[in-house]
């Protein structure tokens, strides 16, 4: 029995934890639903005790978890967030209505779920904190539970739930060793979560060999579906300083929508104005998923105020997310870690600090797609600090380097984060941006160098 956190925590990843393994060490016979529905049944199931909206997706689910439960918190609904990976601490993974389960509580959970637990079970660390996420949130009575898959989808810990919606975010390249090594395989896995007649929302795509696949799957499965890009138009509604609301109406709503911008319409009809709490263009997307997502649910429950929802979006937060850490001497963290979401974070750097000195701290693992990524980045960056994680995946700093050099760019090593961060810390240059990048550990490690330095960063929620 265990009697404080570390010790919990320590039990937690004494169980295989496959995010920790190079992909060329696990085989994919390894995944499978087998033992974590064993051990949830052992739990009594705790995941069909409340309605879950499941979410999958290469890019922009967590993202669209934390609006959509803030969506529901704000509009009276008791909703849980179940996410991953953390940035610093455990808790984070776990949240109701914003608030994190406390160490006290992942105790007592720790203890009661191991007992479940025999050793021919083959539990993984992932299984067992997904068995936690499900019965923390059935004792907490939420009225909603926000699901973010772990990786993937069809073999993923969290499709055992029977959810009353799904939703699939953009999807792209990315963990191609255990996914597949085409969008359509990739597609195939994350469509995967789409279960029979349940509702699926098809967040805007950047494939459209993705679109087909997700189209089909919930053909087949008789799935209701909405696809965003197909159904709604939405618009940045400020142009200054950064997009922090926009409006979204209907397709068929186009013509009302020129001629209200023409001031031409009655009072009796408007686009629909969303807030915006995330920066970044490509957040409009995401956004404009929850409020698909939002209208799709007030159909199955009636007593969702779509205002106070919508509303809610605006109080969302969600960290390393092109998050400015300092203003005055501008810190960003974003964890970018694949080819389209680079793309993304360097369309956001080029609208909010184009005049600026661009210097990036860069690090990813070493699967990720490393030379299209920094080709990416190099013509808006001025100079790359190379550096790494502490994560056993995480790539060589001297490799980082050799491929900025092939292109011609800047670049010294850090050889660890804390090192990093100095170099920024001790920049003089008050007209230069820092940005860190390339993973979420990343960006989440020199957001808590950071948050030791200074104490008006918000933590989480």
């Amino acid at each position: 029995m265990v009697k404080t956190i570390d010790e919990a925590l320590d039990l937690i990843y004494s169980f295989v934890d496959y995010s920790m393994s190079h992909a060329k060490d696990v085989s994919n016979d390894v995944f499978t639903l087998d033992s974590i529905r064993s051990l949830t049944k052992k739990l009594n199931d705790p995941q069909n005790a409340y309605p879950v909206i499941h979410i999958a997706g290469t890019k922009g689910k967590g993202s669209v978890c934390a609006m959509l439960a803030s969506a529901l918190s704000n509009a009276g609904f008791r909703t849980g967030l179940y996410t991953s990976p953390h940035l610093i601490r455990f808790n984070e993974r776990i949240m109701v209505d914003g608030k994190m389960i406390s160490d006290e509580e992942i105790i007592d959970l720790t203890n009661r779920i191991t007992s479940k637990i025999e050793p021919e079970d083959h539990i993984s660390t992932f299984e067992f904190m997904t068995a936690m996420a499900f019965e923390y949130f059935k004792e907490k009575h939420v009225d909603f539970a926000v699901i973010e898959t772990g990786l993937g989808g069809r073999l993923d810990a969290t499709n055992i739930v029977d959810p009353a919606l799904t939703i699939i975010t953009s999807i792209s390249m990315d963990h191609i060793s255990f996914l597949g090594n085409t969008i359509e395989k990739i597609a195939g896995e994350k469509a995967g979560i789409i279960k029979p007649n349940v509702p699926v929302i098809c967040g805007c795509q950047p494939y459209p060999e993705a679109v087909d696949v997700i189209r089909k799957t919930a053909a087949k499965k008789n799935s209701p579906w909405v696809s965003v890009s197909e159904k709604y138009h939405f618009l940045n509604r400020r142009n200054c300083d950064g997009p922090d609301s926009m409006m979204i109406w209907r397709v068929e709503e186009q013509k009302l929508m020129e001629t209200f911008c023409r001031a031409e319409v009655s009072s009796e009809w408007k686009p629909v104005v969303i807030p915006l709490p995330l920066m970044g263009i490509h957040q409009m997307e995401n956004a404009a998923a929850v409020y698909a997502a939002l209208n799709k649910l007030k159909a199955g429950f009636p007593g969702l105020d779509l205002e106070k929802a919508i509303a809610g979006i605006g109080n969302a937060f969600w960290p390393c997310r092109f998050e400015v850490l300092d203003k005055s001497k501008t810190l960003v963290a974003d964890g970018a870690h694949n080819l389209d979401s680079i793309q993304k974070l360097t369309s956001a750097l080029d609208r909010y600090y184009g005049t600026k000195r661009i210097v990036c701290i860069f690090g990813a693992s070493e699967d990720k797609a490393l030379k299209p990524m920094i080709n990416e980045l190099a013509p808006h960056i001025d100079r790359f600090i190379m550096t790494r994680a502490p994560h056993p995946r995480a790539a060589v700093p001297e490799v980082l380097s050799k491929i900025a050099a092939g292109v011609g760019r800047e670049n010294i090593i850090a050889d660890t984060l804390e090192e990093a961060y100095s170099i920024y810390k001790n920049d003089q240059n008050a007209d230069t941006c820092y940005i860190a990048t390339g993973s979420l550990f990343v960006a989440g490690g020199i957001r808590e160098i950071h948050m030791k330095n200074y104490d008006s960063i918000r933590f989480f929620g």
